[in-house]
């Protein structure tokens, strides 16, 4: 074996492990990302879990779940709209929020503020709601 052909062979191992680094790499990276998407959905975890402060919201007549999910996240209800709107598309409650005005806890789950909102039954008076 003469001397190109060593270094080609050495060139060409080195490759194929830098190569082999950047698969290992990019597979953790997305398991990574995949379970911990995986984890907020399934979770449920509440943005407060002790002493959680109340807030009024006012959803109306034809809002998507993305609007209602923007605006729980806007008055820091929940910490990922898109999150929601996951857990809202795999829950019971899928397609049956209400419109009304509503008062929620930071302290409450996202499953327990559709449970509230599917219901129809408004908590608070409407002469009292924040936007």
């Amino acid at each position: 074996m003469n001397s190109k052909q060593f270094l080609g062979t050495i060139v060409g191992t080195i490759v194929r492990i830098v190569v082999a680094a950047v698969i290992i790499y990019v597979v953790f990276r997305l398991s990574v990302g995949a379970y911990n998407f995986g984890y907020q959905i399934f979770a449920d975890v509440p943005v407060d879990a002790e002493n959680g402060r109340m807030v009024n919201i006012v959803i109306t007549e034809g809002e998507s779940t993305k609007e209602i999910a923007e605006a729980l996240e806007k008055k820091g209800l929940i910490n990922d709209a898109g999150i929601f709107v996951v857990q809202e598309k795999l829950s019971e409650y899928k397609d049956m929020i209400k419109p009304g005005s509503y008062q929620l806890s930071t302290s409450m789950s996202a499953v327990e503020m559709l449970s509230i909102m599917s219901s129809g039954e408004t908590n608070i008076e409407t002469d009292t709601v924040e936007e």
